[in-house]
């Protein structure tokens, strides 16, 4: 099954509407912690720049990243 980002995007901005200000972005972590397994990085990213909550979930997993790709260049 493959997601399609846009209608992703969409469906996020829909709901999101629907969540108190203040869960937002324990929302946002949460969906991103499932979507980080489903869609590649590109679409990750594009996913993540259609809301600012969702760019502050994405710069908690991308530090992770960064240090997994330092040590094996170790």
């Amino acid at each position: 099954m493959s997601i399609d980002v846009e209608v992703l995007s969409e469906t996020y901005a829909i709901l999101i509407q629907h969540v108190p200000q203040k869960d937002r972005q324990e929302a946002a972590d949460s969906l991103i912690s499932v979507l980080v397994d489903m869609l590649g990085d590109s679409e990750l990213q594009e996913f993540g720049g259609s809301d600012p909550a969702l760019k502050r979930s994405l710069r908690e997993y991308a530090p992770e990243d960064e240090d997994a790709d330092d040590e094996e260049d170790e």
